[in-house]
Parts: structure tokens; C-alpha cells; sequence
């Protein structure tokens, strides 16, 4: 009797208690496949005109619908529902041909089910629309962001009737752009309930003052630190607490630490650390004016093109000119531009704070043949390559082209 109850199927009962609404939905098969379950259902549901509320039994045609379900089993399913269409006989009804309804199963032209719908709401609520995507890819449940964002815009918290006309205490103002960089609006969350109270078209004091003077009863406003919200709460809202809220003060925070950094950014970086050198006794030669080598000329040519760019920066900025006009009779980016002016001063150029070259561990040797006369960068090469040297030619001649005078050719 065991052995015989487990290898039979579950009853129809059993099968039944799977569909979303096991009083409308009848349950024809089950199929499964890799990766989902395929569930073909019909409706038991009786043909009623959706305007007149008239039971209709003249048979128009009939098509399937495609719905997401719940998932099980660690598997997506997909409901295939077979529905028909009807013609209407009330002589004084506008519609002519009205199609099934399945109340309590999925809405009219939706593509899943209602409770998954109310899933992915209340996940897209709490976490967002692409981190709720990226948690419902792993509970076998397929969707896009737009979607999660979309249902959470039109189904919301089941209170949000009553938030509506509750009054709001604590506001949270910020800006959100219609096109980056182009046109922007203000964006009013109400911070008790946490949902979005309003949305204004632009960003100016002068929304917001009328704004909060329909709303009297805010009593918190949490802005960033620009002067337009603060006056426009101010005047909309003279009694009401003014607050930073914590985005803001976290990237205020952050940008003041990076600006701190860059500015100390060359003591920051610690000197190499090269190993012990063996101290051998020289000959001592007669001091000569030491000339600059060729790599170091071509840095102090880069440096004076860098300081010019710098001083016109200054003088455009000193003249009233903002700082994308700049880049655009310049030629350089706004970044650049903003970085140079809140320094306050000419950056040079950072020290190299890579790793050490692995030729810096034969300088001695290489000092040594250079002294001799040897000033041949490959024949320096294949010496201190018999010595142990695993690098490339390119980096001995770099680390001696130091040591050749410029005037050299």
C-alpha cells in the first residue's frame, strides 16, 4: 500500500491547490521542463459582459493567455490559460464583444499573475528596481528593473489611499534630472512614510515656497546645502527645522577627504626602498656643471606647456567665465578645470609610485661600466643579464638615458 501510494500522482485535489484561484481555474496538465513548469489551465468562470453585467452564451472565438506564476520548486512556471471571447446580446450595451475575465487570477492585459505581482511589488518597494530584479533572478522569478519600477509606481503600499490625505511632518527636498546635465526638477519625499510626496518641474526657491505653503504642517525640511532650497524654505516655511540630510553629508564628507588627499597626495608617497649598496672607494673626479639629460629637458618643456594651460585657466576664471565655457575656448575637460580651481594652486605632477624597476638592482655595476666608458645600452644589457637581470633592453637604455647630456644626439 506504501510503495503504491508513492509512485502514484497527486490527486486532483492535490493539483488543483497549485493554481491561484482553484474556484475559477481548472487544471488540465502539468508539464516540466529544464527550467520551468508549464501549467494549461481553462476557466470555469462564466461568460459576463464586463459593462451590463449579462451572462452571454454566443461563442465569438477563443485564445490563449501567457501568465507568470509564482515559482516552485526552485523553478519558474508559466500558466497557459485558455479563455474565449463572447458577443454581448444587450441591445443597449456599447460593447459588442467582451473576452473572459479571471478575477483573482491576473488583470485585464497583464502578463502575470496577481500575487506574483504583489511579490514583486513589495520586493521593488523595499529594495529597488535593479537590485529587486537582480533578488527575483535568483527566486527563479524573470523580470527587468523598468518592470519592478513600473508595478511599484502603480500598485505602492496597500495605505497609500490614506497616506494621500494624511498631512506631512518631515520632508526630504532634493533635485532629479529630466535630462542629466540639462533640466532638472525637485523630487518631495515624504520621510515619515517614505514615498514620494511630489514632483516639481523645475528647481527653483519659488516652487518650493508655494509648495510649502499648501503644506503648513511640515515641520522638518532635510535639504542639501544649496542656497535655492534653503531660501525657498525659508520663506514657505519659516518655522519648519532646516536639516542636512545624510546623502549629502556623506558625499560632502567624502569629496572634503579627497580634496585634503589631493592636495598632500606627494607626501603621501613613501620613497622606494633600495637594497643595501656595497660601498666601494672612487677615484674623485673634477666637479662639471651637471647637464640636464634629454628626458629631463622634455619634462620641463611638458611642465611649461602645463603651466601656460594653468595661468590661462586662471586669467578666463578671474574674467567671470564659468567653467564650461572655459573647457570649451580651452579645449579641456570640466574635471580638469574644476580640479585645477579648487587647488588653488599649480599641481605638478606626481612622482612615479610604481613598482621598482628590477634594473635598479645593478645601478653599481652599471655605474661602475658607465665610468669606464661603456656607454653602449645593449652591451650594459647582456652584461648585467649574465649577472641575473630578467628584464627587457628597453628598461636598461631608460635607466641610463638618464646620465647622457642633452647636447649628446
Amino acid at each position: 500500500m506504501f510503495y503504491a501510494m508513492k509512485v502514484m500522482g497527486p490527486s486532483s485535489s492535490h493539483s488543483q491547490a497549485v493554481l491561484p484561484n482553484s474556484g475559477t481555474l481548472v487544471l488540465d496538465r502539468i508539464d516540466r521542463h529544464d527550467k520551468e513548469f508549464e501549467i494549461f489551465v481553462s476557466t470555469s468562470q462564466p461568460p459576463i459582459c464586463p459593462l451590463c453585467q449579462q451572462i452571454s452564451s454566443a461563442h465569438h472565438s477563443g485564445y490563449t493567455r501567457s501568465l507568470g506564476d509564482l515559482p516552485w520548486q526552485g523553478l519558474s512556471v508559466q500558466i497557459w490559460l485558455s479563455v474565449h471571447r463572447y458577443r454581448c446580446r444587450n441591445q443597449e450595451c456599447t460593447r459588442k464583444i467582451f473576452c473572459q475575465r479571471v478575477p483573482g487570477v491576473a488583470r485585464v492585459y497583464s502578463r502575470r499573475t496577481e500575487r506574483l505581482a504583489d511579490i514583486v511589488t513589495v520586493i521593488g518597494y523595499v529594495a529597488g528596481g535593479l537590485p529587486g530584479a537582480r533578488l527575483l533572478e535568483r527566486l527563479s522569478i524573470h523580470t527587468s528593473d523598468d518592470t519592478v519600477r513600473r508595478l511599484v509606481r502603480l500598485n505602492g503600499p496597500a495605505s497609500q489611499d490614506q497616506a494621500d490625505q494624511a498631512p506631512i511632518r518631515y520632508l526630504g527636498v532634493d533635485d532629479w534630472a529630466w535630462r542629466k546635465h540639462q533640466t532638472y526638477g525637485t523630487i518631495l519625499v515624504d520621510l515619515e512614510r517614505h514615498r514620494v510626496a511630489d514632483l516639481l518641474s523645475d528647481r527653483s526657491a519659488e516652487s518650493l515656497t508655494a509648495w510649502l505653503k499648501k503644506h503648513p504642517t511640515v515641520e522638518i525640511v532635510a535639504r542639501d546645502r544649496g542656497g535655492v532650497y534653503a531660501e525657498g524654505a525659508n520663506q514657505g516655511a519659516p518655522s519648519a527645522m532646516q536639516v542636512a540630510d545624510r546623502f549629502h553629508l556623506v558625499v560632502n564628507l567624502s569629496s572634503a577627504i579627497e580634496r585634503v588627499l589631493e592636495e598632500r597626495s606627494r607626501e603621501l608617497i613613501l620613497p622606494p626602498v633600495a637594497p643595501p649598496a656595497v660601498v666601494e672607494p672612487r677615484v674623485p673626479i673634477a666637479e662639471t656643471p651637471a647637464q640636464p639629460s634629454i628626458q629631463q629637458t622634455l619634462q620641463l618643456q611638458r611642465r611649461q606647456r602645463r603651466l601656460e594651460r594653468y595661468q590661462q585657466v586662471i586669467e578666463l576664471r578671474e574674467k567671470g567665465h564659468s567653467q564650461k565655457a572655459i573647457s570649451a575656448a580651452l579645449n579641456i575637460e570640466r574635471k580638469t578645470i574644476r580640479r585645477w580651481l579648487r587647488r588653488g594652486e599649480f599641481p605638478e605632477r606626481k612622482p612615479p609610485s610604481g613598482r621598482r624597476q628590477r634594473v635598479a638592482d645593478f645601478a653599481d655595476y652599471l655605474h661602475q661600466r658607465w665610468n669606464e666608458g661603456c656607454h653602449n645600452a645593449t652591451r650594459l644589457f647582456h652584461e648585467i643579464s649574465t649577472r641575473g637581470y630578467m628584464g627587457s633592453r628597453v628598461m636598461v637604455a631608460k635607466f641610463v638615458a638618464t646620465w647622457r647630456p642633452a647636447s649628446r644626439q
